[in-house]
């Protein structure tokens, strides 16, 4: 094994159990409103997701569940020998299939509750949901299909704060003890408008949004996509934007998470999130890493680059070392970065450092782009990219004429920016002068004047 692969394989553990305990505090006390689609209760991994669930939980996690349960109700009413009919997505239960649905909706709760007290925890299936009809709308009757007037947050945070874990079928009640059947999407995303929801889920078969094949706009022409092609995250405008720009390229499930991830992040919820699971370790992945597994819609501000602190300097180095390390980086130390603090930025994934770089100034109108750094399990998340674009960017709103940076082996990357080659005569005469001439850095120069 060449010992480099080696330390970047440390770092890159290392700095994955770093977030995970960054995590772990941050969500602790939180909750989480999970909807687990019923097509996954038969799937193998389903008692993993579980499980899975179940470790959330026991690290301080509240955890509401709401099942979905258009599969079960389907199989149910088929078998029965009653056709399901819907307009505009919408199920029109009527009277005779009304106890059908119930039935099957109390089944995928159950079913739930069987897998979470096999993990350990307290489980307890109700239903706090005052609801009304949906009525007869533009001439369409939805009969006993209803929709949510109120949810009793009082005995929701009640049971939470005594350690059970509420699922919650959608099946609403109204004041006279009429049963409605009410959309489970509708009924996770109202939750975060009665509880202050840190996240909510919706965890089906769908794995998030794949950016290839979709028109961007002046919102989303920078997003980037993971490995596997989805997008990773993106604020309410960016997923407003995808909304409007791809209503003929997305299908109808992921039209409706993100229109429904934007109703619940206008609602309260911080973060809404888009994954799959039929994958192991999904949830787990998709809650400690600020990259994921899945898609994520936020309300709030996820990541930034900002200047740097003081407190931010250890970071600055532990994201440096393995540059350093394999010869990409100069050796930095912490008097070096803190006489030139100000000139340092650093991207901030929920409140965790995970990349960084520096505009130093220099005479004749010129500045080095110098120390850009990105931590190990994000060097293709398009972080480097975000920070020598937003450094860049500064060099124009500060007035430079030029900016110079040298490299010794990412000559291409800098290409895409647009700096072409330079010399080491075109370098400021006090960079020149210090140039060291044994390590043969390359020189690339990007001109800001029009």
């Amino acid at each position: 094994m060449n010992p480099n692969d080696f330390t970047s394989q440390h770092f890159e553990v290392a700095g994955f159990i770093r977030e995970v305990f960054g995590y772990m505090e941050r969500f602790k006390g939180q909750l989480f409103v999970l909807k687990i689609e019923d097509d996954l209760m038969s799937h193998p991994l389903f008692p993993v997701l579980m499980r899975d669930i179940g470790l959330l939980h026991k690290s301080g996690i509240k955890i509401i569940i709401v099942p979905g349960t258009r599969n079960s109700i389907d199989a149910q009413l088929k078998a029965w020998g009653l056709e399901s009919k819907f307009h505009n997505g919408v199920r029109l239960t009527c009277e005779e299939a009304l106890p059908h649905v119930e039935q099957a909706s109390l089944g995928a709760a159950q079913h739930i509750m069987s897998h979470l007290t096999a993990s350990g925890l307290r489980g307890i299936q109700g239903n706090w949901i005052l609801a009304r009809s949906m009525g007869v709308v533009n001439g369409v009757d939805y009969m006993r299909t209803g929709r949510i007037e109120r949810i009793q947050k009082d005995i929701l945070e009640q049971l939470l704060d005594e350690n059970f874990v509420p699922i919650i079928p959608p099946i609403g009640w109204n004041k006279i003890g009429h049963a409605y059947n009410i959309s489970s999407t509708e009924l996770a995303t109202e939750l975060c408008k009665y509880m202050k929801v840190g996240k909510l889920f919706f965890i089906g078969n769908q794995d998030g949004i794949k950016l290839e094949g979709l028109v961007t706009g002046k919102n989303t022409k920078y997003l980037e996509p993971t490995d596997n092609g989805l997008i990773s995250a993106m604020d309410v405008d960016q997923a407003q934007e995808l909304l409007e720009l791809n209503s003929d390229t997305l299908n109808f499930a992921q039209m409706d998470y993100l229109m429904n991830a934007i109703h619940a992040c206008k609602a309260g919820a911080n973060r809404v999130h888009l994954l799959s699971g039929e994958f192991q370790g999904s949830l787990l992945q998709e809650v400690f890493s600020a990259r994921g597994d899945g898609t994520m819609v936020y309300a709030n501000q996820y990541s930034s680059i900002r200047p740097a602190n003081m407190e931010d300097i250890p970071d600055i180095l532990r994201i440096m070392q393995d540059y350093i390390d394999q010869g990409f980086l100069v050796p930095r130390t912490q008097e070096s970065i803190s006489e030139k603090l100000k000139d340092y930025v650093v991207y901030n994934i929920d409140n965790s450092i995970h990349g960084c770089g520096a505009l130093h100034e220099f005479e004749d109108g010129m500045a080095e782009i110098a120390g850009i750094a990105v931590g190990a399990n994000y060097r293709k998340s398009g972080i480097g990219d975000a920070i020598v674009r937003h450094l860049i960017e500064v060099g124009r709103m500060k007035g430079y004429k030029k900016l110079f940076l040298l490299t010794t082996q990412a000559l291409d990357w800098f290409y895409h920016f647009g700096f072409v080659d330079g010399t080491i005569e075109q370098l400021p005469k006090t960079k020149r002068e210090h140039y060291n001439y044994s390590r043969k850095s390359r020189i690339l120069m990007l001109p800001l004047e029009k």
